[in-house]
């Protein structure tokens, strides 16, 4: 499986995140805040989770560090260390954990993304073969945690539900 492949002709509508429920794992909310910069360099990596039911979904792991490069405020992802991750994650779950979207760090208390990190979520969406209508970022501060769902159309920041 592959999930870094081009879509092809996918037709995008903006979602109405209002009526769907995310939820984030504690161990998730851990471990995130445990990558928290105070120093050194950016890191980031993915994120897997998987469809509750028809409005909920729920991130239940995040990688570890898959950096092919970085610096104090920027990291590029290893794609093959990131898919590695996904697809053991996916068999290992008996195949109900996929790909949900990305994690990376920010040298700052209360982190709001960049417009590079933007464009690569909307990279992500455009050339990703995905299991969802969206994608999640989610930016670690050195205080707080920032998510947020896009659709292709729309970015929309979200509170998940801790469970």
């Amino acid at each position: 499986m592959c999930w870094f492949k081009k879509k092809r002709g996918n037709k995008v509508d903006a979602l109405n995140i209002a009526a769907l429920r995310f939820e984030v794992k504690q161990e998730v909310l851990e471990q995130l805040r445990a990558y928290a910069q105070h120093e050194g360099n950016e890191q980031c990596g993915v994120l897997t989770g998987s469809k509750i039911n028809d409005k909920t979904y729920r991130i239940s792991k995040v990688s570890p560090p898959c950096v092919a490069n970085n610096t104090r405020c920027r990291c590029e992802r290893d794609a093959k260390k990131a898919n590695e991750f996904i697809r053991n994650d996916y068999e290992q779950s008996s195949h109900t954990r996929t790909y949900m979207g990305e994690w990376h760090t920010h040298p700052e208390p209360c982190p709001r993304p960049s417009w590079t990190d933007s464009f690569s979520i909307i990279s992500n969406f455009k050339e990703s073969a995905l299991d969802y209508p969206f994608l999640i970022m989610s930016i670690v501060g050195t205080e707080t945690l920032y998510f947020s769902v896009y659709d292709g159309v729309n970015f929309n920041t979200i509170e998940p539900i801790e469970v």
